[in-house]
């Protein structure tokens, strides 16, 4: 009986940690991912957050519905972020990116605050 719920305790724990959930992505990885071929970056922040200031080529993403602003390429790189490690927005849209059957799919914790506050590069402007 031992034996069973280690083998049921393993299994729930590959599964809550396997490909339903996105990988972190350190802001020092992501400045070097930036604007390289099949890699997408998403801002799910609120209009003014994103009009305040956004990672380079990041894509605004202003609505629940995030299948209109995925590539067509499954195999893309595709990075979310919010506001900060309390923002649950950036795993969500991961995670629906991961249903729709993406598989390289990273979240940044840190934000753009995180971002900000450590002095890289933005941009600026209205939503797209």
């Amino acid at each position: 009986m031992t034996k069973q719920l280690i083998v049921l305790f393993l299994f729930t724990l590959s599964a809550a940690v396997g490909a339903d959930h996105p990988a972190s992505l350190t802001m020092a990885s992501v400045e070097t991912m930036l604007g390289k071929p099949g890699v997408y970056v998403f801002d799910v922040n609120p209009t003014e957050i994103w009009a305040q200031g956004h990672l380079p080529g990041a894509i605004h993403i202003d609505s629940l519905s995030i299948r209109r602003f995925l590539p067509h390429d499954k195999a893309a790189t595709l990075i979310f972020y919010c506001a900060n490690r309390l923002c649950l927005g950036s795993n969500g849209a991961a995670e629906q990116a991961l249903r729709l059957g993406y598989r390289n799919v990273y979240v940044m914790p840190e934000g753009i605050f995180g971002w900000a506050s450590s002095g890289r590069v933005m941009e600026h402007g209205k939503a797209q």
